[in-house]
């Protein structure tokens, strides 16, 4: 009995060893005090962490991601909320269809993905570089958006939106004061979470880039000449900025969702 109790604990910390161990190497690496990734370490420095903080290509890198991971990010929760509200208003096989339609880049493989994009912005006359990245990295991210705004907007009641047009308020005051508010946790959550997935995008990246490298292509171009315990410094750095980044994200979500929710509750109460 003990032994089937202590079963899946295990196999809990053996799958957590597997996802994070990985990610420990990587980190001790950029600690190692030689050019060459290997154990065990027997001298430790941080001169690795300030060499990549000073490169210039890695900047630029990390600055155009930022850029790009922001431009997408924007063009798809504002491509991706009205087509929201216009899959909510189908239902049967419409809606199926949409949904189905609208979910197809994301289980494309993003080879074929960025291939066709790669054709397709030839043929409109857009040339590779941030705009086709942002472009291509928005196409990618449109179903989360449309899933995370739609799965918001399906617990909405639509007691409120009738409420508010038997006091006179017009559909753009509905819009604005009450149906934006309630869809504020989903539409944070899939803006930050659109940025994350732009972020770390290399194979849009690769394809749409042109002579513009953005973070992940420009470690992949350096990874070709080997690895070194700079790459490994700069992977943890973004790692741990990215994933503080997520937590905050995550929590600040939380806590949206829980007001939105408490002050609907309240003012259903004293209604």
């Amino acid at each position: 009995m003990k032994l089937r109790n202590l079963a899946l604990p295990g196999l809990f910390w053996i799958f957590v060893a597997y996802l994070f161990l990985p990610l420990l190497v990587m980190a001790a690496m950029g600690f190692r005090d030689s050019n060459f990734v290997a154990f065990p370490i027997h001298s430790w420095t941080t001169k690795w962490y300030s060499e990549v903080l000073l490169d210039r290509d890695v900047m630029e890198a990390l600055w155009l991601s930022a850029r790009v991971a922001v431009f997408s990010t924007v063009i798809s929760v504002a491509v991706g909320l009205p087509i929201a509200f216009a899959v909510a208003r189908t239902s049967g096989v419409m809606r199926g269809l949409l949904i189905a339609l609208i979910l197809l880049p994301a289980f494309l493989p993003v080879v074929v993905s960025a291939i066709s994009l790669r054709i397709f912005i030839g043929r409109i006359g857009l040339e590779a570089g941030t705009a086709a990245i942002a472009f291509g990295h928005a196409v990618g991210s449109v179903p989360f958006v449309v899933i995370m705004v739609l799965t918001r907007l399906n617990t909405m009641g639509r007691n409120m939106a009738d409420a508010a047009r038997n006091l006179g308020a017009d559909d753009v005051i509905i819009l604005v004061r009450i149906v934006l508010p309630y869809l504020s946790p989903a539409l944070l959550g899939a803006f930050m979470f659109c940025l994350l997935l732009s972020f770390e995008d290399f194979v849009r990246s690769f394809f749409l880039g042109g002579f513009e490298q953005t973070f992940p292509v420009l470690l992949f171009a350096r990874l070709r000449f080997g690895f070194d315990p700079g790459l490994a410094a700069i992977s943890t750095l973004v790692l741990i900025a990215t994933t503080g980044f997520g937590l905050y994200a995550e929590r600040f979500v939380r806590k949206r969702s829980l007001r939105s929710e408490t002050s609907l509750t309240s003012g259903a109460k004293n209604d």
